[in-house]
């Protein structure tokens, strides 16, 4: 099976409609009535260069347009939202899950079921549409570097280089979180595994790999998305995973980094909506206007180079921008798409499995 055959089959190739022609007039969202005075909506996501993307490209937007105010927060996670619904007090009205947890969360009767009449699934890729959620974001797992230690010419352009103690005798900082984490899946690839038998992932193979290249000793592990960044700009690590945004974010701000796409590895973000939320009208309105409205999207896809579930978004941008994005036909046969159905009926027992190996056993 090709590279663009499995895009497809994700659904991704929705992404690419816009530029068919169909869409290339924005439309714009569909009305809703006015916000009650002084209504707030608390979302949760990760922190960081992207909290500060998140706040500028589309909850101030939104905020501006219908005068529900935002407040973003960084420690978004599942354990956190279970234990709000499993106490009754509900603090968050929108959080952002990783599409395993989503699943999770969905099998233990943790959220609202989302009102598609007040959020309008015109914007919407297929893909994305779900009944307790939508899953707006994509992005790119990939291998990034300090440039004052590795130029760019002498860079990792595979898995199998960025592992290769013997080319770089230098640690690696990896993401450790393995419900958005690729590094099984990286290991896999490093070895020679073609993509389309990723899955079901072989995880003592991919952990006997690690074991030996680059070896326990060459990886430490980072737990918050902006961590690598701060690594790699102190010298503590000269290569690191990462999200192709948070490198980007960093770039702008005069970093020496880079990272490359090819062989990275496509995931996804929900937003969901707690089962008890104080303000869940006002997620949903949050929602609607992430989903349709064409200029801020566009701006959040051109800020952070990720792909905001919105068509009407995408058909704005040009080809330039478009073609950089973790969605790209351009992309297709080089990177991975990461196999949510089988992370979400195996994260469990991976994460122990993974933590005894890091321990040594």
């Amino acid at each position: 099976m090709s590279r663009r055959t499995l895009l497809r089959t994700a659904g991704f190739t929705a992404l690419a409609a816009p530029f068919a022609g169909s869409l290339l007039t924005a439309c714009s969202s569909k009305s809703t009535p006015s916000a009650k005075p002084n209504t707030t909506v608390t979302v949760t996501s990760y922190g960081g260069s992207y909290n500060d993307q998140l706040t500028k490209t589309l909850l101030k937007p939104f905020e501006n347009k219908t005068g529900i105010r935002s407040t973003l927060l960084a420690n978004t996670s599942l354990a956190g939202l279970k234990a709000q619904v499993r106490s009754g007090d509900v603090q968050w009205d929108l959080v952002e899950l990783t599409a395993p947890e989503y699943l999770q969360a969905v099998d233990e009767g943790l959220l609202e079921k989302f009102d598609y009449s007040i959020i309008s699934d015109k914007g919407l890729p297929s893909y994305a549409r779900a009944e307790y959620g939508i899953k707006y974001l994509s992005f790119l797992f990939v291998m990034a570097w300090d440039q004052t230690h590795i130029p760019d010419a002498r860079a990792p352009r595979n898995w199998e280089q960025f592992l290769d103690k013997a080319k770089y005798p230098t640690k690696r900082s990896v993401y450790g979180q393995l419900s958005d984490s690729s590094i099984l899946e990286a290991a896999r690839l490093a070895e020679g595994v073609p993509f389309d038998k990723i899955y079901p992932l072989d995880v003592d193979a991919a952990l006997r790999y690690l074991a030996r290249h680059p070896g326990r000793d060459k990886l430490i592990y980072h737990t918050a998305n902006q961590e690598p960044i701060q690594q790699l700009t102190s010298g503590e690590v000269a290569l690191s995973t990462s999200f192709n945004n948070r490198i980007n974010a960093a770039r702008k701000d005069g970093a020496k980094l880079n990272f490359t796409a090819s062989n990275g590895v496509v995931a996804g973000d929900y937003f969901v909506v707690p089962k008890g939320a104080r303000n869940k009208e006002a997620a949903f309105r949050l929602m609607d206007f992430m989903s349709n409205d064409a200029d801020a999207g566009a701006d959040f896809d051109r800020t952070t180079n990720l792909t905001l579930a919105n068509t009407r978004a995408l058909a704005k941008l040009p080809r330039e921008v478009a073609d950089t994005l973790p969605t790209s036909p351009k992309l297709a046969d080089t990177i991975l798409v990461r196999d949510d159905a089988w992370w979400a009926k195996n994260l469990k027992q991976t994460e122990q499995r993974f933590k005894l190996w890091q321990a040594g056993s």
